[in-house]
């Protein structure tokens, strides 16, 4: 490097070292951004076609209203998953949407995502609109709430690979001593 500023004044070294120093700071902050984006895993229509059909598929077999995609859950969703991937850990967030979360060390499909949830409706008693003892059945119940109208989902990647999707739901589902459908 010294070779190069031979016979140039103090100017033109300035000059130069000021812009080694900007070109490391942009390709700097370019290489941060790409680190940082490779943990979100956008949905592609597929996807997206896919988690809504299976929604609907479960709601059909209990006679409630197709749901619609919202893409302002959609981003909701995605955010709160991208969230979740720093940590890889399952958190509900706080607002009053209704909410599924799903983990996976694998990569999978939306329908083995949605399947996952439904088939809890094996513990799901609707004589007695209860989960059987011991056993979780709101990710079913969720999904067929006759008055949720909208889904939106998202998915992450943790830094280990491991996958977080987030489904919210609008109106929030699971309200106490009412049935599902």
């Amino acid at each position: 490097m010294i070779s190069l500023f031979k016979g140039k004044n103090v100017k033109h070294k300035k000059i130069y070292i000021l812009s080694l120093l900007f070109i490391s700071l942009i390709f700097g902050c370019t290489a941060f951004q790409l680190t940082k984006q490779q943990y979100t895993a956008d949905l592609t229509y597929r996807e997206k076609d896919e988690l809504l059909w299976e929604h609907n598929k479960w709601r059909r077999q209990v006679g409630v209203p197709d749901l619609k995609w919202s893409t302002e859950l959609e981003r909701i969703a995605k955010n709160w998953a991208y969230h979740l991937s720093y940590t890889c850990k399952m958190v509900h967030s706080d607002h009053n949407l209704g909410e599924n979360i799903f983990w996976a060390n694998y990569r999978v499909s939306p329908k083995e995502v949605v399947n996952y949830w439904a088939n809890e409706r094996h513990y799901y008693d609707y004589q007695n609109n209860s989960c059987r003892e011991n056993k979780k059945c709101g990710h079913y119940t969720q999904i067929v709430w006759r008055t949720t109208e909208e889904v939106g989902c998202g998915k992450a990647l943790c830094r280990n690979g491991e996958e977080i999707w987030v489904c919210n739901y609008r109106p929030a589902g699971n309200i106490s001593n009412r049935r599902p459908y």
